[in-house]
């Protein structure tokens, strides 16, 4: 039997249910004991980057052309820079609306006692963040998963890679799902429109970037309450990206027609099985938070 040359949604929807199940009990064993910082790095490289490249060389699949390792205008990345700058504040928007009405209307989240991360753990964390959570994130979701959904739809395999890309950062909490869905479409839209994961990974850098460097000033000037300058700037945000994006110079003219051949493909009953244990897995966590938030759960 002939192998196929691309990544399937079963392929997507069981290595996304591991990875998911492994990144949750392997930051509770190594975070703790090896720091924020350093358990990252072993997120990113082992249980992120790692499988779809060993994936990509079992089945001899050329990571170039698969995982869109292709060249894009300068234009281009421009525009996918100034994008992930702009709707990185809405996005921040979204999570502090989304973390205020969760702490009014469930329960504050119970800080454990820690200890400041050491200066090593947060260089670690900020050079992860910047630079290798953008390349191997990128990899996994717009590489990855999005082109296996787009064995189903070209059109709209980059949104729903955008909504998993979401689902999957409930493992940083609830507040941080929504965000991270905007972030996601914007992203797998630079590839849709672009064909090179290098749109994409910029995009994700400028954001983290910007998180790094601004999210604690913002985080503090919004503690008491979400200060007007900053709907307008989150609402300026979004529409500047919005603007943006569409100004993109297509990298792929015929992904019209090949959404026509793959329209009417219909998920296998393997990849609908793993992606309902996904989203229960996923919607467990969230539900632990939740039951945190309210003190049934210590």
């Amino acid at each position: 039997m002939l192998k196929r040359q691309s990544p399937t949604v079963t392929q997507a929807n069981i290595l996304f249910f591991i990875t998911a199940v492994i990144t949750l009990a392997g930051s509770a064993f190594f975070q703790p004991k090896l720091g924020l910082g350093t358990n990252l790095w072993i997120n990113e490289f082992v249980y992120i980057l790692l499988p779809p490249l060993l994936l990509a060389k079992v089945n001899g699949w050329s990571v170039e052309d698969i995982y869109r390792f292709k060249e894009s205008s300068i234009r281009n990345m421009v525009i996918s820079s100034l994008s992930g700058f702009s709707l990185w504040f809405f996005a921040f928007y979204v999570s502090k609306i989304t973390r205020i009405l969760l702490d009014n209307k469930i329960g504050v989240l119970a800080n454990p006692q820690q200890t400041s991360p050491s200066i090593y753990q947060s260089l670690l964390l900020a050079i992860g963040m910047i630079v290798l959570a953008p390349f191997c994130e990128e990899i996994y979701f717009r590489g990855f998963v999005q082109k296996a959904y787009e064995g189903h739809s070209k059109r709209y395999g980059f949104v729903i890679a955008g909504f998993i890309f979401g689902a999957y950062h409930v493992l940083n909490g609830i507040s941080e799902v929504i965000p991270a869905c905007i972030l996601g479409f914007g992203m797998g839209y630079l590839v849709y429109k672009t064909d090179s994961i290098a749109t994409s990974m910029l995009f994700h850098a400028t954001a983290n970037t910007c998180a790094v460097f601004m999210g604690g000033a913002l985080e503090m000037s919004a503690q008491a309450a979400i200060p007007v300058w900053l709907h307008i700037i989150a609402l300026a945000g979004l529409g500047s990206s919005l603007i943006f994006l569409r100004s993109l110079k297509a990298g792929n003219p015929s992904h019209e027609s090949k959404d026509e051949v793959h329209k009417n493909k219909r998920m296998p009953a393997t990849g609908m099985l793993f992606l309902i244990l996904s989203a229960t897995f996923l919607t467990a966590v969230g539900v632990l938070e939740v039951l945190a938030r309210s003190g049934i759960v210590k």
